[in-house]
């Protein structure tokens, strides 16, 4: 699977603290400048659908493909012959968290869409993960 973006950082706040922006769509708008737009209803479990509009590009759906409380979130989105995986993992650590985000593709179309969308999706973790501790901060 090749990875388009991937970042990890630490911060003073506890996992839940961080897990929770993650397993909130409907926040996402709110401190992921990458994130137009979120559709989200109901509650959030495994094989959750929702609606993205990111701020350049087209709307897509996601799936909640795996979820593991205060560790892990990871959404994917199908794409004609591939699939967009984002992985949000957090971690304890002393005096707080270490979180990661990693975006990765897959499938047979992977290095066509790697060519298309690859260079967009280049600082995306980044932007994630700066995007949630600034909003941690401001809390």
């Amino acid at each position: 699977m090749p990875i388009l973006s991937s970042h990890s950082a630490r911060t003073r706040h506890p996992e839940e603290s961080v897990f929770a922006r993650w397993a909130d769509p409907n926040s996402w708008p709110a401190w992921d400048p990458d994130v137009r737009e979120v559709t989200f209803t109901g509650d959030v479990r495994l094989g959750a659908a929702g609606r993205l509009r990111p701020s350049s590009g087209p709307a897509a759906a996601f799936t909640i493909t795996e979820l593991v409380e205060d560790r892990r979130f990871t959404n994917v989105s199908r794409m004609p012959g591939a699939a967009l995986t984002f992985d949000h993992r957090v971690e304890p650590a002393d005096d707080g968290s270490t979180l990661s985000v990693e975006i990765r593709i897959d499938g047979p179309l992977a290095p066509l869409w790697k060519l298309a969308i690859g260079r967009g999706f280049a600082n995306a973790a980044r932007t994630n993960i700066d995007g949630l501790l600034a909003d941690l901060e401001a809390a």
